[in-house]
This record gives structure tokens, C-alpha cells and sequence, in this order.
């Protein structure tokens, strides 16, 4: 039997099974768990269990509407995550293409253990597509940059806003004893990440000629030595995508600043809406703080998309905001809407994908 191209390895089916074990056992195993769990009706302030709560739940208007406004919200991050990569790849790609570029794209962070990332699969995704090298590099750079950058300038809002409102911005230590360093670690890699956008920023787009040299230099060291030429090719190419990206308008830029904020305020808006299903009141600025940190910690999660720890995490995470009485199903739905619908959407898209990209270079 032949080896399997590369991409198609990192998309193998065994790839699967890990993440949907671990994010499926570990929901059901949460909600299994919290049904007799003794806890607090949101509405009456009395003592109940979480079965009884969901068994005595009763859908309403308000509940609709958060459920039109969770499906908004999920189309809104998808279609700036579109729009974004069409205008970055200067309109290489069709709308076509940058659809099931962008599905792929989620599928293989979602594959792939969150503290490693996606982006290397995301620049194999887009040479096959039909991007070079350096010219998919730049790309997927560019957009880490403007992802990390909303990052960096929403934790300060959001944690400033919670603050002023009354609410603690970390969860309480839970017995476990990590309560107490979250907020160190929160802030170390908070840290890391304001000193990997400047060393994207500085590599891609104020000083592409130096990462050309330094490229060049790489190429010749002799452990890669048989990858040199691509090497060479790739610094070439990602220089000239690297200057093309500078030379572009205010406006380019103010677009593609607006689409990142679009997404990424419309994929930590899910969650509140989601819990509207739930709860008369949220508070919002809060649960969007304590998103802000929660996502964070799951990018240190050795397990493909965060599965598995996700599930847990939510709800030591928002318990003294909203009550653990719906905590659980509101992670099972939360999970759906932001992880499974990639596997599944995914599934979809990939056997057409490689079928019409199978000439390109895997």
C-alpha cells in the first residue's frame, strides 16, 4: 500500500476518533454527573437538582430568539472569516474556495492539540489550494497577527468592563489549587502572546527582508540540507507576498481589522447567547471576561481542539456567574456550536476538496 500524501494523513479518519471520544465522553459523562447534583433554580433562588431543572425547563420567546441569535452569530464568524480570507489572498481564491478553505482550516485546528495550533496545516491547506509557499506563510501569518491583535486590545476592555461592573475577573480556586495561579499564568502568557504578535509583525510586515536572510541562512545548514531548495523558493515567495501586504491601502487594512473583529466578537458572543436559552439575565461583560481567560487556558490543552477539557472547563469557569444548574447542557450545545460543527462541516467538505486539488502539490 502507498503512503498517504501528507495532507490526507493529517486528515486521516484515525485523526477523528481521539477528539470525538474525549469531547463526547466527556459531555456525556458531565451531564451524567450533574443531574442529582444539588443546586440553585435561577428563577425561585431555591435548592433543586439539575434534572429537575431540566426536566421542568419550558421553552419561550426569549429562548428562541437566543437560539436565532446563537445560529446569527455562528454564520457572522464564518462569513468574516471569509470575507477575510478572500481579501487576504488579493481575491486568488473564489468565494467557493475560501469557504472550504476556512472550513479545513477550523477542521484541522480542531484535529490538532490546541496548544500546537493549526497554522501549519492552515499553510499546507492554502499551497494546495493553489497558493505558493511563501505567498500561504504570509497569509496565515497575517492572520494570526490580526487575531492575536484583537486579542490583546479585547482582554483589557472586557476585563476593565467586568471589573467595573462588580464581578471577580478569574473563577474562584475550586479545591483543586489552581485557582490561585490562574491569574500567573494568565498573565505570563498573555505576555507571550503581545511578544509573538510584535515578532509576526516585525518578520511578515515591517522588516520581510530580514526573515529573507534569514531563511537563506537556515537553507544552508546541512540537517536541511535536502529541504533547501524549498526552503530558498518559500523566502522568495514570502517576501514578495510580505511586500505586497505592505503596499497595501489604509482601507485594506481597516477592512480586514474589521472583519477580525467581527468574528471573533460574533465566536465569544455565542456562549451569551446560548445562555440567554437558559437564563433570564446574563451578565454579559463578565461571561465575556471569563471567556477572554478561559480561552487562553485551553490553548495550553495537549488534547486535539481542547476536547475533552473544554467541557470541564466551562462550567468551573462561569459556575459563580450564572449557577451550575444548566451548566452542562449549555457546554454540550456550546461544544456543537463551536467544535463538532467543524468535524462535521469538515466531513462534508474534505472528499471534494482533494479530489479537485489532487493535481496541486500535496
Amino acid at each position: 500500500m502507498t503512503a498517504l500524501p501528507p495532507i490526507r494523513s493529517h486528515f486521516h479518519w484515525r485523526k477523528w476518533a481521539i477528539p470525538v471520544f474525549l469531547g463526547t465522553g466527556a459531555a456525556v459523562a458531565m451531564l451524567w454527573w450533574s443531574l442529582d447534583q444539588e443546586v440553585m433554580d435561577p428563577a425561585t433562588q431555591s435548592m433543586t437538582t439539575s434534572r429537575a431543572l431540566l426536566q421542568s425547563f419550558e421553552w419561550t420567546a426569549r429562548a428562541s430568539w437566543a437560539l436565532l441569535a446563537v445560529l446569527g452569530c455562528v454564520l457572522l464568524r464564518d462569513a468574516a472569516y471569509i470575507i477575510r480570507l478572500r481579501m487576504l489572498s488579493f481575491k486568488q481564491f473564489s468565494w467557493k474556495q475560501s469557504f472550504d478553505h476556512i472550513i479545513l482550516w477550523e477542521l484541522a485546528s480542531a484535529l490538532t492539540p490546541s496548544v500546537v495550533g493549526g497554522s501549519a496545516m492552515a499553510i499546507l491547506i492554502l499551497k494546495r489550494g493553489g497558493m505558493s509557499g511563501g505567498q500561504s506563510m504570509a497569509t496565515v501569518f497575517v492572520t494570526a497577527l490580526l487575531d492575536e491583535l484583537f486579542y490583546l486590545v479585547a482582554v483589557p476592555f472586557f476585563l476593565l468592563l467586568s471589573f467595573t461592573a462588580g464581578h471577580a475577573i478569574f473563577p474562584p480556586d475550586t479545591g483543586l489549587g489552581f485557582g490561585a495561579s490562574i491569574p500567573w499564568v494568565f498573565g505570563i502568557a498573555y505576555a507571550f502572546i503581545a511578544l509573538l504578535t510584535g515578532i509576526i509583525f516585525m518578520g511578515i510586515l515591517h522588516s520581510p527582508e530580514g526573515t529573507h536572510r534569514w531563511l537563506n541562512r537556515l537553507s544552508r545548514w546541512k540537517i536541511i540540507q535536502k529541504w533547501s531548495a524549498g526552503v530558498r523558493q518559500w523566502s522568495v515567495d514570502l517576501l514578495e507576498a510580505s511586500q505586497n501586504m505592505r503596499k497595501r491601502s489604509s482601507a485594506f487594512w481597516l477592512q480586514a481589522w474589521g472583519t477580525t473583529l467581527l468574528s471573533w466578537t460574533a465566536r465569544f458572543l455565542t456562549l451569551n447567547m446560548i445562555l440567554l436559552v437558559f437564563f433570564e439575565t446574563v451578565p454579559h461583560a463578565a461571561v465575556l471576561a471569563r471567556q477572554m481567560v478561559l480561552w487562553l487556558a485551553l490553548t495550553l490543552s495537549p488534547t486535539p481542539g481542547s476536547s475533552g477539557i473544554a467541557e470541564v472547563a466551562l462550567p468551573a469557569f462561569l459556575g459563580d456567574l450564572v449557577g451550575f444548574g444548566y451548566l452542562a447542557a449549555v457546554a454540550i450545545i456550546w461544544r456543537l456550536a463551536t467544535y463538532f460543527l467543524y468535524l462535521f462541516l469538515g466531513a462534508w467538505v474534505l472528499p471534494g476538496w482533494i479530489s479537485r486539488t489532487s493535481t496541486a502539490a500535496p
